[in-house]
């Protein structure tokens, strides 16, 4: 290696790595803690601010009969269009209160009733109660009893860091590496195993519920590395975003709305979920309730900034305030009073059900590497139930620490492989060093638009042919990104441009499987192929092969 280049790399070795600090990497960090072995956690953000703290309406768990993990089961396969992982499915529902029941010890306060017993609350598709919350802030509250616990057992952590690479040796997971985004000072860590809790890609699209630090790279990392990806296609789109100004769009209004009578209107007044769900109304599921919403904006029959109404003004103000706090506020500050008048929504993009393929323990197809939360396709199949993601991210972030742990303790670490960090720093400090280039928002503002208006929330062979052709050349333009600056402390622009490329690898996953994919199912609806066929109840795969992404039709895990 050249000795100028290694010099002015940091080295650091630890038995277990963290990448990611939400819901589900705090407490895969706290779990793989308890084996005695050292265990170091990364994040992008101050510890407690990841995406997982601005999840609001709460998290399934059968805490109150006749609510039953079986029935917690049943229902998350019903609304995953039966290609959900039957065995994770089944895993998580039995475990989930008994998770509840940690964040209990860790602080978190559930709301209850004056009995003592869980306030639980049903969201769609749900016969009995199984949401067991915190107001509307429950993932804020939960993250707070998270750090609380990751703090008195002295987990190590480094906040505003970017992991690049994860770093290989004869298939094998030996390492990771990347930049302190304070100061641009690379970091290459040697490790025994790694678990990947790096959240969604929510940033890719142009109307998000998602943090800005949601941009793909565990995705990208993952593929590079050699693993295995699964139902890439399935995007959801939350039906209830803020839509009446610039700086909120897509901001989320919780489920929790809806669950409790919020009733939706067009710009005619007429409650328009009796034409599409007679039965279901508002509580349909969320990909229903979002081609509902669009449908209607797409007819003329929305507000003049493009959304429909979701009204509470029916509510008390006491009722308003006690049910969704944190949703008054969101529209009070921008001068609507949803006491007295209706809010304005629509879609905004929010989850991804599919990524990196693990088994119930979360394991990857590559030795040393687990994941958990987002980064992973687990439970969910073909549409997420609202109070199952950070819900999961507590069972299988639990799973992953013990697995990761367990596999530290047998291996030893390996030589960490020269020939990857140069070209790997090389190719970090090229954003820096090229004279002359575009900058990152350019490509970033042209892939949102792409993903926006192409691979949204009804597709089509043609216009999804012409969001790949725009991607690959996206690509192309990528490769010239620079900086607006040389100067290494403190550069968003460097970060941009990591996390594009990241955005562009997983959009293509994105892309390619929605290709595949001939049918409607949940989130993924062709107006090309619109009926969901029996013989299409299959997953799809997605690797590296010889640099070029293959998307391949697989059995689903009963």
């Amino acid at each position: 290696m050249n000795s100028s280049l290694e010099s002015s790399i940091k080295y650091i070795k630890t038995d277990i790595l963290v990448i990611g600090a939400g819901g589900a990497g705090i407490r895969a960090a706290i779990e793989a803690k308890k084996s005695g072995l050292e265990v170091f956690l990364l994040g992008k953000e101050v510890l407690g601010c990841a995406h997982t703290g601005m999840a609001m309406g709460g998290m399934n768990a059968a805490m109150v009969a006749p609510a039953t993990p079986e029935f917690h089961a049943q229902i998350t396969i019903e609304g995953g269009y039966y290609i959900n992982n039957y065995k994770m499915v089944k895993v998580f529902a039995e475990e989930m209160p008994a998770r509840i029941h940690d964040l209990e010890s860790y602080g978190v306060i559930f709301d209850r009733l004056d009995s003592g017993e869980f306030y639980t609350w049903a969201g769609p598709k749900q016969k009995y109660p199984l949401n067991v919350c915190v107001g509307d802030y429950t993932g804020r509250e939960m993250m707070q009893g998270l750090v609380d616990e990751a703090r008195k057992l002295k987990i190590k952590y480094t906040d505003e860091f970017f992991i690049s690479k994860l770093l290989t040796v004869k298939g094998k997971i030996i390492g990771a590496m990347g930049i302190n985004i304070r100061n641009a000072q690379i970091v290459v860590f040697q490790t025994k195993s790694v678990i990947l809790a790096s959240g969604g890609a929510g940033r890719m699209y142009k109307v998000t519920t998602n943090a800005m630090s949601n941009t793909g790279d565990g995705y990208a990392m993952a593929l590079d590395a050699g693993a295995e990806l699964i139902d890439m296609e399935m995007v959801q789109f939350h039906p209830t975003g803020m839509a009446n100004t610039p700086s909120t769009l897509g901001v989320l209004v919780t489920e929790k709305t809806r669950a409790h009578g919020g009733i939706l209107r067009n710009i005619k007044g007429e409650r328009f979920m009796s034409k599409y769900y007679p039965v279901e109304m508002e509580l349909a599921k969320r990909d229903e309730v979002s081609r509902s919403i669009y449908t209607e904006v797409a007819a003329g029959l929305g507000t003049k900034n493009g959304s429909v109404y979701l009204h509470v003004d029916h509510w008390t103000k006491e009722k308003i305030l006690e049910i969704i706090p944190d949703v008054y506020e969101q529209y009070k500050n921008t001068g609507v009073d949803i006491s007295k008048e209706p809010m304005e929504i629509y879609p905004s993009m929010h989850h991804m059900m599919g990524g990196i393929k693990v088994d119930e323990w979360c394991r990857s197809s590559i030795p040393g590497l687990f994941a958990a939360g987002e980064v992973t396709r687990n439970v969910h199949g073909a549409n997420r139930l609202g109070g199952n993601s950070i819900a999961e991210g507590q069972v299988f972030g639990r799973r992953s620490g013990i697995s990761a742990a367990k596999f530290a303790k047998k291996v030893k670490n390996i030589s960490l492989p020269k020939d990857q960090i140069e070209k790997e720093q090389t190719r970090i400090f090229s954003f820096i060093n090229r004279k002359a280039g575009v900058t990152p928002h350019v490509v970033e503002d042209k892939l949102k638009q792409v993903m926006w208006d192409k691979v949204g929330i009804f597709r089509d062979e043609k216009r999804l042919l012409e969001a790949k052709k725009a991607i690959a050349k996206l690509k192309i333009e990528a490769k010239i990104m620079k900086t607006r600056t040389t100067l290494k402390e403190r550069n968003r622009d460097l970060q941009d441009c990591l996390e594009i490329e990241n955005m562009l690898i997983t959009a293509e996953s994105i892309v390619d499987a929605a290709i595949l994919r001939k049918e409607s199912r949940g989130a993924h609806s062709r107006t090309d192929y619109p009926k969901t066929k029996k013989e299409w109840e299959k997953n799809i795969s997605i690797k590296i092969v010889n640099e070029k992404l293959i998307t391949e039709i697989v059995d689903v895990v009963r």
